[in-house]
C-alpha cells in the first residue's frame, strides 16, 4: 500500500464553507430520522460515486482539508457527494430514537445517492461516519464497494457507552464528553447556547483539545466549525445509536475492501479496536497516523489520504 508515514505541514488547509467552490450544488432528502443534505455535482458523469460521511460534531465541511490536498492532482474521488448526516450542519434530527438511528441514517445515505442517481458507492467515513459507512457495507454490497475510515469509532466506543463505569479507562476522553453532552442534553435550548458561550470566550478549544495532536496549530475555521457543530442532542443520540449493536455479526458480513487509519494520539480509537476489527476482517489494511489525533482529515489530509490508497505527494 501507499506510504502513509511521509508527512506532510499539519492542519495546513482552512475548512471551506461554500459548495460553490468545489462546483457542487445541494439537494436534501428525508425520511422518518430528519433530513440529509449532499453536495454533489450538478452533472453526473458515472453511477459510481465517493460518499463522504463525516462524524459526530461535523459536517461536510470536515473534508475540505482532504479535497483541497488533492484537489491539484486531478479528481481521485471520482463523482464527490459531501454529506451532512441527520441532526449536524444543515441536515435536520428529526427522530432520535437511539433503536433505530443506525439502521436509519444509513437509509438516508442510500436514499440520498440512489436520488442522485448513484449505485455503486466508495464510502470515506470520520468517527461515527466510519461506523456508519461499515454498517452500508455489510447491508448494501450490492452497492458499496469500498469503505475508508479515517478514525472510525468502533468496538471502544460501543464498549463505553454499553459500560461507562466498568469501561471509563478504555475511553475516557469520549466518556466525559458523551456525559457533558448528556447533561448539556438536559438543558434543552441552553445546551448549544452555553456551548456557543463557551467558545465565544475562549474556552472550548482547551476543553476539546484531546480530540487533536496540536489544538493551537489546528486552523481556526476548525475551531469555529467545532463550536458550530458540537450539539448536544445529536451527539448525545449518535452514541446512544451504538447500544446493542452487534458489531461483528454485522461487520463480518463486510465483503468489499476496507481500509482504516486512526491517528497516533487518537482519543476515540485505540490499538485494540483495529486488533477487533482485524480479526473480523483480515484482508482489511490498517493504519497509524504519526503526530495526530481523531481528525485526521483535518490535521494530516497528506498521510490520510496516502494511507486510503489515493496517491497524492504532500506539498510543503
Amino acid at each position: 500500500m501507499p506510504d502513509p508515514l511521509s508527512t506532510g505541514p499539519y492542519s495546513p488547509f482552512d475548512l471551506v464553507s461554500d459548495p460553490i467552490e468545489f462546483g457542487l450544488t445541494t439537494t436534501t432528502v428525508s425520511n422518518e430520522l430528519g433530513t440529509c443534505v449532499a453536495r454533489h455535482p450538478a452533472i453526473r458523469s458515472s453511477t459510481r460515486a465517493t460518499l463522504f460521511l463525516h462524524g459526530a460534531a461535523g459536517s461536510w465541511t470536515t473534508w475540505t482539508p482532504m479535497l483541497q490536498a488533492a484537489e491539484p492532482h486531478g479528481e481521485p474521488f471520482g463523482d464527490t457527494v459531501l454529506l451532512d448526516l441527520p441532526g449536524w450542519g444543515d441536515a435536520v434530527l428529526t427522530d432520535d430514537r437511539a433503536e433505530r438511528a443506525i439502521s436509519a441514517i444509513s437509509s438516508l445515505v442510500a436514499i440520498a445517492a440512489e436520488r442522485l442517481g448513484y449505485t455503486e458507492w466508495d464510502l470515506v467515513g470520520h468517527s461515527l461516519g466510519g461506523f456508519v459507512a461499515l454498517h452500508l457495507a455489510a447491508t448494501r454490497p450490492e452497492n458499496v464497494l469500498s469503505v475508508g475510515m479515517v478514525s472510525g469509532t468502533t468496538f471502544s466506543v460501543i464498549d463505553s457507552v454499553a459500560h461507562p463505569l466498568r469501561r471509563f479507562a478504555l475511553l475516557p476522553g469520549f466518556t466525559m464528553l458523551w456525559r457533558v453532552m448528556q447533561f448539556l442534553t438536559a438543558l434543552g435550548p441552553a445546551g448549544p447556547t452555553l456551548v456557543r458561550g463557551m467558545a465565544r470566550i475562549g474556552l472550548l478549544r482547551p476543553l476539546t483539545f484531546p480530540l487533536f495532536r496540536h489544538w493551537r496549530m489546528v486552523t481556526p475555521t476548525q475551531g469555529t466549525a467545532l463550536a458550530h457543530e458540537l450539539r448536544p442532542r445529536a451527539f448525545t443520540a449518535a452514541a446512544s445509536a451504538t447500544l446493542g449493536y452487534d458489531a461483528v455479526a454485522t461487520w463480518s458480513a463486510i465483503r468489499c475492501p476496507v481500509r482504516a487509519t486512526r491517528g497516533d494520539r487518537d482519543v476515540f480509537v485505540v490499538a485494540g479496536d483495529f486488533d477487533r476489527l482485524e480479526a473480523i476482517l483480515p484482508s482489511s489494511l490498517l493504519s497509524v497516523i504519526p503526530d495526530c489525533g481523531h481528525f485526521g482529515n483535518v490535521e494530516r489530509p497528506y498521510e490520510v489520504l496516502a494511507a486510503l490508497g489515493y496517491h497524492v505527494p504532500a506539498s510543503r
